[in-house]
């Protein structure tokens, strides 16, 4: 029996997040923490830098394949578990070859599962004691990912977006994650997340030269998700006092002590925007299948390239899609003349809801096409090989790009024409 509380992290799908023997293990006595994570590359990171005793993989063979082998070659000290269906001798073999400890078969019999866990960890106790290794618990500090969510016309959804996916990254990746509204005159992060402002980026700002973890931890407030959040200033006056060497600073203490730091933005292109562009790991630009929606979307990328205002990567989203009949995915990147890289669908009764209650459609209703959508575009920004695009809310069809547009083609015509008028 282990002498010291196992802290364990689970790999599995974001939809299987709130299995019942997850929810179950976590009560242990003899367990101290236990991180879902539903991300891959955000799994293997989070593993690579907390280094649990244990990571349990609940994913597709050839992902658990890969999960394991990653683990075993980079922080050896980390049992691995593997759950699979049925497991035959090839299978075991495969697993047992790429690192893991112990696989378990599923349907997952509890008794079996923690037996397994308090012996491999014991084991290894025992191993470590008489090898005289250590328990390697120091963390390898990486700088967090930046992501910023832009648009060029109000009323797209850039702060559904934005909200949805700091809490989806957390959810997903087990990280610190944390959401900066950067509008900076009427920002709604705090209506979208239900927070009172106690402070905002007004105070901070002026202050930037002093951040210290103490002035963040009174700052930054916590949303019940676990995203910590720096609110938009009360004032919006203020925003014409911020200076890019304050923001840059901002930014620099946050992405020191986050995994993820979401930017929520205004549409003024300005030089506060383009300062975050500039310094975006990741560029969302969100747009709606609607003519103005496009034109200005167009302009923005266009400008984006020619001046190379972003050196991280581009990523078009169509929010509200499908929602307009006789568009298809292949209309919409004609006229951008960029790639549609993620779609949101049009659930407005799931987001309208959720925005009104001040709780993310991904944790007010999780099992809506709408949160898996984005849930999705969390695992794909975190770094996984998923593409982001559903055009129906049917998973096998769901699964692949479609070369076809939404029905009702009587209005392909007229929609284009207006797409090309305005090009």
């Amino acid at each position: 029996m282990a002498v010291k509380p196992i802290r364990i992290v689970i790999i599995t799908s974001p939809d299987q997040l709130e299995q019942d023997w997850i929810n179950r293990l976590s009560q242990e006595p003899d367990v101290e923490s236990v991180e879902r994570i539903g991300s891959i590359s955000a799994g293997v990171g989070f593993v690579q830098q907390n280094r649990p005793d244990v990571v349990i993989i609940d994913r597709e063979l050839e992902q658990t394949e890969q999960i394991i082998r990653d683990i075993f070659i980079n922080v050896p000290g980390t049992l691995c578990i593997a759950l699979a269906r049925s497991p035959d001798v090839a299978t075991l073999r495969r697993l047992v070859a790429a690192g893991a400890r112990d696989i378990v078969g599923r349907p997952i019999d509890y008794a079996e599962l923690t037996h397994s866990l308090r012996s491999l960890v014991s084991t290894e106790l025992d191993r470590r004691t008489q090898l005289m290794i250590p328990s390697a618990a120091t963390h390898n500090h990486t700088r967090g990912k930046l992501v910023v969510v832009a648009a060029p016309k109000g009323g797209v959804g850039t702060t559904v977006v934005a909200a949805n996916l700091a809490v989806a990254l957390r959810r997903l990746s087990g990280g610190k994650v944390a959401l900066v509204d950067f509008d900076l005159q009427f920002g709604d992060v705090a209506v979208h997340l239900n927070l009172v402002p106690k402070y905002t980026l007004q105070d901070l700002l002026p202050r930037s030269e002093e951040i210290d973890d103490a002035m963040l931890d009174r700052v930054m407030q916590s949303h019940a998700s676990g995203v910590s959040v720096l609110l938009a200033p009360d004032a919006p006056e203020f925003a014409g006092q911020v200076t890019t060497e304050q923001v840059n600073r901002l930014l620099d203490s946050l992405c020191n002590r986050y995994s993820y730091v979401v930017c929520d933005t205004w549409t003024l292109i300005d030089e506060l925007t383009e300062q975050l562009m500039q310094r975006a790991d990741e560029l969302l630009v969100v747009a709606t299948p609607e003519v103005p929606a496009l034109r200005n979307a167009r302009n923005f990328l266009e400008r984006t390239h020619e001046q190379q205002l972003t050196n991280g990567r581009i990523s078009f989203v169509l929010n509200r899609f499908p929602s307009v009949n006789g568009v298809s995915i292949q209309d919409v990147e004609k006229h951008l003349r960029h790639r549609v890289d993620a779609t949101i669908p049009s659930e407005g009764k799931f987001v309208t809801e959720s925005v009104n209650r001040g709780v993310p459609v991904v944790s007010s209703f999780p099992k809506s096409w709408v949160a898996q959508s984005l849930l999705k575009l969390a695992a794909y920004v975190s770094g996984d090989d998923v593409v982001p695009i559903t055009l129906s809310n049917d998973p096998d069809a769901a699964a692949a790009r479609t070369e076809h547009g939404t029905p009702g083609s009587g209005e392909r015509r007229g929609i284009l024409g207006m797409l090309r008028g305005q090009a």
